[in-house]
Protein backbone atom coordinates (compact mmCIF):
# COMPACT_ATOMS: atom_id res chain seq x y z
CA UNK A 1 0.00 0.00 0.00
CA UNK A 2 2.64 2.44 0.82
CA UNK A 3 4.81 1.94 -2.39
CA UNK A 4 1.35 2.43 -4.39
CA UNK A 5 0.54 5.69 -2.57
CA UNK A 6 4.45 6.94 -3.15
CA UNK A 7 4.09 6.08 -7.30
CA UNK A 8 0.53 8.06 -6.65
CA UNK A 9 1.92 11.19 -4.46
CA UNK A 10 5.26 11.19 -7.11
CA UNK A 11 2.85 11.23 -10.16
CA UNK A 12 0.97 13.94 -8.46
CA UNK A 13 4.01 15.71 -8.46
CA UNK A 14 5.16 15.14 -11.37
CA UNK A 15 1.82 16.79 -12.42
CA UNK A 16 1.97 19.81 -10.77
CA UNK A 17 5.40 21.15 -12.13
CA UNK A 18 5.82 23.02 -15.44
CA UNK A 19 5.07 22.34 -18.91
CA UNK A 20 1.69 21.70 -20.49
CA UNK A 21 -0.68 19.39 -19.62
CA UNK A 22 -0.21 16.41 -22.10
CA UNK A 23 3.60 16.08 -20.97
CA UNK A 24 2.97 16.47 -17.69
CA UNK A 25 0.48 13.20 -17.67
CA UNK A 26 3.00 11.54 -20.06
CA UNK A 27 5.53 11.85 -17.74
CA UNK A 28 3.93 11.03 -14.40
CA UNK A 29 2.16 8.03 -16.30
CA UNK A 30 5.91 6.53 -17.45
CA UNK A 31 7.96 7.63 -14.62
CA UNK A 32 5.70 6.39 -11.86
CA UNK A 33 2.57 4.55 -13.03
CA UNK A 34 2.99 2.58 -16.21
CA UNK A 35 4.42 -0.12 -14.05
CA UNK A 36 2.39 -0.80 -11.46
CA UNK A 37 0.96 -3.96 -11.54
CA UNK A 38 -3.07 -3.77 -11.45
CA UNK A 39 -3.63 -6.52 -8.39
CA UNK A 40 -1.29 -4.11 -6.98
CA UNK A 41 -3.75 -1.21 -7.15
CA UNK A 42 -6.48 -1.15 -4.16
CA UNK A 43 -9.49 -2.45 -5.03
CA UNK A 44 -11.26 1.02 -3.91
CA UNK A 45 -9.44 2.44 -7.15
CA UNK A 46 -8.85 -0.24 -9.64
CA UNK A 47 -12.10 0.59 -11.42
CA UNK A 48 -10.46 4.28 -12.24
CA UNK A 49 -7.07 2.88 -12.47
CA UNK A 50 -7.79 0.53 -15.30
CA UNK A 51 -9.86 3.21 -17.26
CA UNK A 52 -6.79 5.62 -17.24
CA UNK A 53 -4.40 2.93 -18.02
CA UNK A 54 -6.85 2.00 -21.04
CA UNK A 55 -7.28 5.78 -22.14
CA UNK A 56 -2.93 5.63 -22.02
CA UNK A 57 -2.65 3.39 -24.34
CA UNK A 58 -5.44 3.73 -26.36
CA UNK A 59 -4.29 4.71 -29.70
CA UNK A 60 -1.51 2.23 -31.34
CA UNK A 61 1.95 3.78 -31.28
CA UNK A 62 2.85 4.93 -34.64
CA UNK A 63 6.07 7.03 -36.29
CA UNK A 64 8.43 6.42 -33.74
CA UNK A 65 6.26 7.23 -30.79
CA UNK A 66 5.07 5.23 -28.13
CA UNK A 67 1.34 4.50 -27.22
CA UNK A 68 1.70 6.31 -24.47
CA UNK A 69 2.57 9.42 -26.52
CA UNK A 70 0.49 8.56 -29.64
CA UNK A 71 -2.78 8.34 -26.87
CA UNK A 72 -1.90 11.49 -24.87
CA UNK A 73 -1.27 13.58 -28.05
CA UNK A 74 -4.18 12.34 -29.38
CA UNK A 75 -6.47 13.75 -26.38
CA UNK A 76 -8.02 16.67 -25.69
CA UNK A 77 -6.25 19.53 -23.43
CA UNK A 78 -9.70 18.97 -21.26
CA UNK A 79 -9.49 15.25 -21.36
CA UNK A 80 -5.92 15.16 -20.33
CA UNK A 81 -6.57 17.50 -17.57
CA UNK A 82 -9.39 15.33 -16.64
CA UNK A 83 -7.05 12.32 -16.23
CA UNK A 84 -4.47 13.95 -14.64
CA UNK A 85 -7.24 15.11 -12.17
CA UNK A 86 -8.46 11.21 -11.53
CA UNK A 87 -4.15 11.05 -10.82
CA UNK A 88 -5.17 13.25 -8.09
CA UNK A 89 -8.42 11.99 -6.76
CA UNK A 90 -7.05 8.47 -7.02
CA UNK A 91 -4.41 9.73 -4.44
CA UNK A 92 -6.82 11.90 -2.27
CA UNK A 93 -9.14 8.29 -1.96
CA UNK A 94 -5.51 6.72 -0.94
CA UNK A 95 -4.54 8.79 2.36
CA UNK A 96 -8.18 9.51 2.74
CA UNK A 97 -7.62 5.39 3.49
CA UNK A 98 -4.79 5.67 4.89
CA UNK A 99 -5.15 8.51 7.35
CA UNK A 100 -8.88 6.61 8.18
CA UNK A 101 -7.51 3.70 9.17
CA UNK A 102 -10.11 1.29 7.21
CA UNK A 103 -8.83 -1.92 6.14
CA UNK A 104 -8.02 -2.36 1.89
CA UNK A 105 -8.85 -5.79 0.77
CA UNK A 106 -6.55 -6.41 -2.28
CA UNK A 107 -7.51 -9.44 -4.59
CA UNK A 108 -4.80 -11.60 -5.74
CA UNK A 109 -5.83 -14.05 -9.24
CA UNK A 110 -10.05 -13.16 -8.43
CA UNK A 111 -9.81 -14.33 -4.67
CA UNK A 112 -9.86 -11.64 -1.64
CA UNK A 113 -6.91 -12.15 0.73
CA UNK A 114 -7.91 -12.57 4.08
CA UNK A 115 -6.54 -10.69 6.88
CA UNK A 116 -5.45 -12.38 9.81
CA UNK A 117 -6.43 -9.89 12.39
CA UNK A 118 -8.26 -11.56 15.08
CA UNK A 119 -10.26 -8.65 15.55
CA UNK A 120 -11.34 -8.99 11.94
CA UNK A 121 -12.79 -12.09 10.35
CA UNK A 122 -12.35 -12.36 6.81
CA UNK A 123 -11.85 -9.95 4.33
CA UNK A 124 -13.03 -5.85 4.99
CA UNK A 125 -13.28 -4.26 1.81
CA UNK A 126 -13.04 -0.33 1.57
CA UNK A 127 -16.87 0.93 1.14
CA UNK A 128 -17.48 4.37 -0.91
CA UNK A 129 -18.83 6.39 2.09
CA UNK A 130 -19.31 9.28 -0.36
CA UNK A 131 -22.28 8.00 -1.59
Amino acid sequence: MCDVSDRFFSAVRTLSGDGPIKQRLVAAWQEHLDNLPGTQVPHSIRAKFDSLREAIYAVGPANGESAVHASVRKMSPVDANRYATSILLMLAELVRVKGSGERIAFVKQGRPVVTTDAAVTGVIQLRNTAG
